[in-house]
């Protein structure tokens, strides 16, 4: 009954993507403190997310709103660089670590030494650099390519299979970060991604460039406060 009522919600959500938790009861016909354990499970397994007293779907590849991955990885690239570098003294052999489909995390992936390391990422371009490197364990989160953001868009056995891991370390990054701390996104497969992993990462650092501060984004995805490093350049 659970199940099938959150696969409801998440049909109702596809349509009309944000909607407020007081529509949700009376489309549904229950009460109010099922449809919020239902929102808490559904924002947990990073398919919807709370905003403002409203809740948004995470789109999958319908969405195509964003910059590609070969447009965002020519902008700013030398400020992804000096970036990159001071986080790489956080990565230490035999860790667990996640990367998401950002450019920023591609050039990360360029500089990893080879040491033992297991990396999770949806992102096609690190699954092809990291390949080169032996001693590192590469899990991809798989399903359909989306060459436009050289990503994958997760699928419910990727999901399992993280959520069976422990992650010592999620690094990513942003579309920006507006002047509250609040940390923003594209709506597309890859902040689903982010939305996921993030709940089950033991640490998070966040990687960005000063030239996404000080905006806001399409999707609102976190706030400063629970990242546990941030790095920038």
């Amino acid at each position: 009954m659970k199940q099938k009522r959150q696969r409801k919600i998440l049909e109702i959500m596809s349509s009309h993507q944000s909607l407020a938790t007081h529509e949700l009861v009376a489309m549904l016909g229950v009460s109010i403190e099922t449809i919020r354990r239902d929102i808490r499970d559904l924002h947990r397994q990073g398919k919807i997310i709370r905003q403002h007293g409203k809740i948004k779907y995470l789109a999958d590849d319908q969405s195509d709103n964003g910059l590609s991955f070969f447009d965002r990885f020519r902008r700013h690239s030398r400020n992804k660089k000096e970036v990159v570098s001071q986080v790489l003294s956080q990565i230490k052999p035999n860790m667990c670590i996640a990367l998401d489909a950002s450019s920023t995390c591609w050039y990360l992936s360029k500089q990893l030494p080879n040491i033992p390391l297991t990396v999770i990422t949806n992102s096609f371009r690190i699954c092809c650099e990291l390949e080169k490197k032996d001693n590192i364990t590469i899990i991809c989160t798989g399903g359909t390519l989306i060459r436009k953001y050289s990503s994958f868009f997760m699928s419910a056995d990727a999901m399992a299979s993280i959520k069976s891991r422990q992650i010592d370390v999620f690094i990513f990054s942003c579309d920006s970060i507006d002047r509250m701390g609040n940390i923003w996104d594209t709506n597309n497969g890859n902040a689903k991604f982010k939305k996921y992993v993030f709940g089950w990462a033991k640490s998070k650092i966040l990687l960005v460039d000063k030239s996404k501060i000080g905006s806001r984004g399409e999707l609102n995805l976190f706030n400063l406060n629970e990242v546990t490093s941030i790095f920038y350049s």
